[in-house]
């Protein structure tokens, strides 16, 4: 270890057993072996390829939202993106993966630039937003996007949206190596008063709804009205005119809200989230999660799958 700690010290700040509680939005997590802060791309990109060549295992961070962390030691090297370049021009934003999503939401503001508002208030980094095609209000991080550069088996990579694989949630680097290093986003030049007034509006919205407890945001997808084939007349209008059915209404009307094990359980404020309202560890979360999926196919026939990222 101590060969491998001090060769990590050439790529950025290193550290070793660092609680990945401290470090994700649940406060879960046991510690990281080692733990390494990376903030110029150029060192991401030599980190990748000196890992990958000496086979050491490792595993990608951003801003720790929408991430749920094994309870036990994490063997491998945690990487803690922290690159941070992103500048406006003309109707682009060009950002780097480790920027956090609220910058590129206020550059765009202060520029005029639409297309973004949906974001204001969501935690996370530019990296994990495109990783999981992070969205909301009916908006998606990838309806905005020029391009994505990654680095894949050594190559540094420039793709088109189209070469992403997009859909609800997901994208091709959920289910492949490749890790995320830069975005260049395509913006709708705007009215600065009126893109101002949707992102407080979106940011007062989310504040009367998101729960006072540390959590990973939503939990699980909704579902795509397509796929339920249960009575659609019990549906509230609104799931019908957007074609998605919330987990979160499903969660409730299976009487699933508040409901707990250990120091986890269904949010109060928002049944789609899950809190760590008394020091919960990741088996808490789990056991919880179980109730709710096995309750809501119970009484729906409903599988709901989680939105969050779940590291064992």
């Amino acid at each position: 270890m101590d060969s491998l700690y001090k060769q990590l010290k050439n790529f950025g700040a290193v550290k070793i057993n660092v609680p990945m509680s401290k470090h994700t939005t649940f406060n879960i997590g046991g510690p990281a072996h080692l733990y390494v802060v990376v903030e110029e791309t150029t060192k991401l990109v030599g980190l990748l390829n000196f890992l990958s060549g000496e086979g050491v295992m490792y595993f990608i961070l951003g801003g720790g939202s929408n991430l749920l962390f094994a309870d036990d030691e994490y063997e491998g090297t945690v990487i803690k993106i922290a690159t941070d370049k992103i500048a406006a021009s003309g109707d682009t934003i060009i950002v780097d993966a480790g920027v956090a999503l609220g910058a590129v939401v206020n550059l765009a503001t202060q520029n005029s630039l639409a297309g973004l508002e949906w974001a204001a208030g969501i935690p996370g980094t530019v990296g994990g937003a495109v990783r999981g095609n992070a969205g909301a209000f009916g908006g998606a991080t990838a309806d905005s996007l020029e391009k994505i550069i990654v680095w894949r088996d050594g190559e540094v990579l420039e793709l088109a949206p189209s070469e992403c694989e997009f859909g609800y949630r997901d994208s091709a680097f959920k289910h492949n190596e490749d890790v995320i290093l830069s975005a260049v986003f395509k913006m709708v030049v705007g009215d600065k008063q009126k893109i101002l007034a949707k992102f407080q509006e979106n940011v007062k919205y989310r504040s009367t709804r998101f729960p006072p407890y540390p959590c990973a945001g939503s939990f699980f997808k909704n579902l795509d009205l397509a796929n339920y084939v249960g009575d659609k007349s019990i549906l509230p209008e609104k799931f019908l005119q957007v074609g998605k059915v919330g987990a979160a209404w499903f969660i409730e009307q299976a009487g699933m809200k508040g409901s707990a094990h250990g120091g986890a359980k269904v949010s109060d404020e928002h049944a789609n989230f899950i809190v760590n309202w008394n020091n919960a560890t990741q088996s808490d979360v789990l056991i919880v999660v179980e109730k709710v999926k096995e309750a809501v196919y119970n009484k729906f026939g409903v599988e709901l799958e989680p939105e969050v990222q779940i590291v064992v």
